[in-house]
């Protein structure tokens, strides 16, 4: 295993995935795909050293050996074109990286939207927890039914702390919690309403749908600064591999085949592409310069051009 640092998941080291990026940019975004290269050949590793799952180590492994990137120079905006990607975001930092900044992307540019058609409407961040435990399968599917059964009490009017909300989107988190030592799932949501859900109404209300559990977080997004609330939201693919190997394998082979993002009302009807390369349609018309970067030991080099 290598001794460097991993790339924390946060504002500053991803989300400008999603911005649009001249060539300057270009050595500090080709450097965190580097480090996530790095990682995923450590989980790779690890997954190579258990009986049967060769091939999927190879797999990650392969992950990433090249990126090619395209300069359309007279916008100055680059594009990865195309990538030899794993596709497989629980285990890869790579494709965490981006399949995360591709779901933020998506629910940013319909969070625009609807904010132009109501302008009363304002994000909010809600966090949902259940009590620690040693069983990571047992305390993601309590979370799960709990989650739907807020819902569902919603949909059925007889009164809930979501009455207000008229989309959201969530994402499941797991991680050993802090001071247990334990599996510690929780929920991230992004949740649009005109007026603020009640903290203690919520708490109130998740601790009589799941018998264990009431701390709940409800604060507002930062208007000015709105990426960094979503992000709390879509790092949830990041975080999976930013933990132990060991971990990340166990999460891995408990909650693969489960989806991990929700979304309903007014966020129902929005597609995350699934290629994780860029969208570069709209620049076909202009010319544009080919980097071909290859993985070598430490790092990408800039091959050819």
């Amino acid at each position: 295993m290598r001794d460097r640092e991993p790339e924390k998941a946060n504002a500053d080291s991803w989300s400008d995935e999603i911005g649009v990026q001249g060539i300057e940019a270009l050595p500090k975004r080709v450097q965190r795909y580097g480090d996530a290269k790095i990682r995923a050949l450590d989980t790779a590793k690890y997954i190579g050293g258990l009986k049967g799952e060769q091939r999927l180590a190879q797999r990650v492994q392969t992950c990433g050996d090249y990126l090619v990137f395209r300069h359309y120079f007279t916008v100055d905006k680059v594009r990865l074109h195309g990538a030899k990607l794993c596709m497989k975001h629980l285990l890869c930092p790579l494709c965490a990286i981006r399949r995360g900044a591709k779901a933020l992307k998506a629910y940013l540019d319909r969070w625009e939207y609807l904010a132009t058609q109501n302008t009363r409407l304002r994000p909010f961040l809600v966090t949902l927890t259940v009590k620690d435990g040693d069983d990571l399968a047992e305390r993601f599917a309590h979370l799960h039914r709990g989650q739907r059964e807020l819902w569902k009490r919603r949909q059925r009017g007889r009164g809930s702390v979501l009455d207000g909300v008229m989309g959201a989107v969530w994402s499941y988190e797991v991680k050993r919690g802090s001071g247990s030592g334990q599996w510690h799932p929780h929920l991230h949501m992004i949740a649009l309403a005109e007026n603020q859900p009640s903290q203690e109404d919520l708490a109130s209300e998740w601790k009589n749908i799941t018998g264990d559990s009431h701390v709940v977080d409800v604060r507002p997004i930062d208007q000015v600064n709105q990426v960094e609330g979503f992000l709390e939201v879509f790092k949830y693919a990041v975080k999976f591999s930013d933990q132990p190997v060991t971990d990340t394998w166990h999460c891995f082979q408990t909650l693969k085949g489960k989806r991990l993002i929700g979304s309903a009302g007014a966020f129902r009807s929005v597609v995350v592409p699934e290629e994780l390369t860029d969208d570069d349609a709209d620049l076909d018309d202009l010319p544009y310069a080919t980097l071909f970067y290859r993985f070598v030991k430490e790092g990408y080099t800039l091959s050819h051009t």
